[in-house]
């Protein structure tokens, strides 16, 4: 279910859903879902949740950041960021579920492993000017985990019950509805500036190029997969909000297909390159 809250001169949306209706703290996945999964896909999967589980968490990080400043923000903003930041908790703790349901790992040790996480703000900064760059930067980064998550549910969410591809999909819907918020306050509220959302979204492309990886701030965490996506995959995001805020064409369907569904030849899925330590969080 969506519900709306007026923000302003804006129409903010949520997607009101009840984690514990989704996946319960103790849910198993049946065996026969390992015994059945493709070759390759319950290791994969397992590597892929350690990243994302703690990326998600990292959000709290950000959002702290961010209220240091709040005196240079509008309460408008503010009152958008609270329900984000409710929203990606809730993926925090519903990726926890997941991760503890595929690869065995207790919620002791990945409560423990996220209580060492350090979180360097540094390498974002030009992300965090003012407000409306933190917009523009959270319509490039949902955009991103959109198609990234939407990939990740038809290889591997898919794979392990409907419990699972439930999570799968409200990380997908959620993700996109947090897209349009703040697409809709730089409508509402950073118009006169809409000349300069093209070149910053650029900039912040280059720059997640050039980490090579993620410093656990949220922001660009998709810099250390960069491997998983076509090599237009950001090009074709900026595209895709440049058209919402309505300075831009929305690319063609096959486009948008390959950032979802785009593979490397002679392979069924993305592989993993670099194998990841289990132990700990990246």
């Amino acid at each position: 279910m969506t519900t709306y809250k007026r923000v302003g001169g804006a129409k903010i949306n949520q997607n009101a859903w009840c984690l514990e209706s989704v996946i319960a703290r103790d849910h198993v996945v049946p065996q026969r879902y390992f015994d059945e999964a493709p070759l390759g896909i319950v290791e994969n999967f397992r590597d892929l949740l350690s990243r994302d589980v703690f990326s998600e968490g990292d959000s709290r990080a950000l959002y702290d950041y961010v209220m240091t400043r709040k005196a240079e923000m509008s309460d408008d903003f503010l009152a958008m960021l609270a329900l984000w930041l409710q929203d990606e908790l809730k993926h925090y703790e519903g990726l926890r579920r997941t991760y503890h349901c595929i690869s065995g790992t207790s919620y002791e040790t990945m409560t423990r492993l996220f209580s060492e996480r350090i979180h360097d703000i540094k390498p974002i900064k030009m992300l965090l000017e003012d407000e409306f760059t933190i917009l523009v930067a959270i319509t490039f980064d949902e955009m991103g985990s959109v198609y990234s998550y939407r990939r990740d549910l038809r290889e591997y969410y898919c794979h392990f019950g409907p419990e699972i591809q439930k999570m799968g999909r409200h990380l997908v819907k959620d993700e996109g509805m947090h897209f349009n918020n703040a697409a809709e306050l730089l409508l509402s509220y950073h118009a006169h500036r809409l000349d300069e959302v093209q070149p910053l979204l650029e900039n912040i492309s280059k720059l997640e190029k050039t980490l090579k990886k993620y410093h656990k701030a949220f922001f660009l965490d998709h810099a250390q997969e960069q491997h998983r996506f076509p090599p237009h995959f950001n090009q074709v995001v900026i595209q895709v909000i440049l058209a919402r805020l309505g300075v831009g064409d929305r690319p063609n369907p096959t486009a948008l297909k390959d950032l979802w569904q785009w593979t490397p030849q002679e392979h069924t899925i993305v592989p993993l390159r670099e194998p990841l330590n289990l132990a700990a969080p990246v």
